[in-house]
């Protein structure tokens, strides 16, 4: 895995390779994903737990996927299948974690949270408040994916994910052949370089065993995915929002298109990197269609800037909450209930629309271009 620092002299551009930076160890490996666990996968995760004892030993990290399946997460400095972790303990140990989790009841779950909980504010766990952000796991749950879930909807399923700094080709070769034989096991490479340029670390993740979500896509969720319908939004928005979020192309200018709320993040150097414009395509579970601006940040600031900017925004035609931290900051929405809405060309258009006009809003009130 090389990483490059692109520093621009003049009018050209200058690829500058970063140095290699190992871990040290195990610690400081699941501090930094403790504290960016959207590092972890390419899908929104919730940790609730860290070294939470089961009865087949201490997991590293516990998460929670977008569906409520667990997340198994095993960390190894350096390569996958040497030192303490063997290329047979490396995929046997969180199995048998998977084994020890698989009948723990939505109680049980609520339990390893709330010593989670505990932890973090007996200062165990140098890391914010915010990781917790409520009383109970089933309120944090909501607080941090943007839906609710019941009790006996949690835990439907177990996925394991074998983080390293380098997965070998045994590794590889091992954790595919349990693919196929139906667990749901990834691997992902994460590597730490430093830049003389910025000075800060740069975090690197490469995931080099992997799945489709509707693999884990429990089957209480009855609405679709919805590529090729995100894909026509995509094409009727990127004309009118090129210039303005600065994004190459129209094939990378949305994330996450195969999930429930495909997302743009805007490249426009004064705009806050964790502020995105979502699209949730929902109209059978939760009857709305929605736009919104969503926050995946900390920073108080750009909440507050968005607050203050409440007005400007309801001119145009959109709702802002005032206690919301993190999804559906600002949004608008349609009332439907069928998934006709998503082939009929005159509602796709006024969605387009009415995205492009949120992005553009926020740019107003963010960037100096709009200002």
């Amino acid at each position: 895995m090389r990483t490059f620092d692109l520093a621009q002299n003049n009018s050209e551009f200058t690829a500058d390779e970063l140095a290699r930076s190992d871990i040290r160890n195990e610690s400081v490996l699941e501090s930094l994903l403790h504290a960016n666990p959207q590092a972890i996968l390419d899908e929104p995760v919730f940790i609730f737990g860290r070294q939470p004892a089961v009865d087949t030993g201490i997991l590293d990290l516990l998460a929670l996927d977008q569906y409520g399946n667990l997340l198994i997460i095993e960390l190894k400095v350096g390569q996958s299948g040497s030192g303490s972790a063997s290329e047979e303990t490396i995929l046997s140990q969180p199995q048998n974690y998977a084994q020890s989790l698989e009948s723990y009841t939505y109680d049980r779950l609520d339990g390893i949270y709330q010593d989670y909980r505990e932890d973090i504010r007996s200062g165990r766990w140098a890391i914010s408040d915010a990781a917790v952000p409520a009383d109970g796991l089933q309120s944090a749950f909501e607080a941090v994916f943007g839906e609710s879930l019941e009790p006996d909807e949690f835990n439907p399923d177990q996925r394991m994910v074998i983080v390293a700094e380098q997965i070998t080709s045994r590794t590889r070769r091992n954790a595919r052949y349990l693919l196929d034989q139906g667990l749901n096991i990834q691997c992902i490479e994460i590597q730490r370089f430093n830049s003389e340029i910025t000075d800060h670390a740069v975090l690197a993740t490469n995931t080099v065993v992997d799945y489709h979500l509707s693999r884990v896509r429990p089957d209480r969720k009855l609405n679709p995915i919805y590529p090729d319908v995100v894909r026509d939004l995509v094409e009727r928005v990127f004309p009118e929002l090129q210039s303005v979020v600065r994004v190459d192309s129209h094939e990378t200018a949305f994330q996450d298109i195969e999930s429930h709320r495909p997302h743009l993040r805007s490249k426009h150097p004064d705009h806050p990197d964790d502020l995105v414009y979502t699209l949730y395509l929902r109209p059978v579970e939760w009857g709305y269609v929605i736009v919104a601006m969503d926050y995946w940040g900390e920073d108080d600031t750009t909440l507050d800037t968005l607050r203050r900017n409440a007005e400007l925004f309801e001119e145009q035609g959109f709702n802002i909450s005032q206690d919301r931290k993190r999804d559906r900051i600002v949004r608008t929405n349609w009332e439907v209930d069928s998934t006709d809405v998503l082939s009929d060309d005159a509602f796709l258009e006024e969605v387009a629309n009415e995205f492009v006009n949120l992005v553009k809003t926020g740019h107003d009130v963010f960037t100096d271009d709009g200002k």
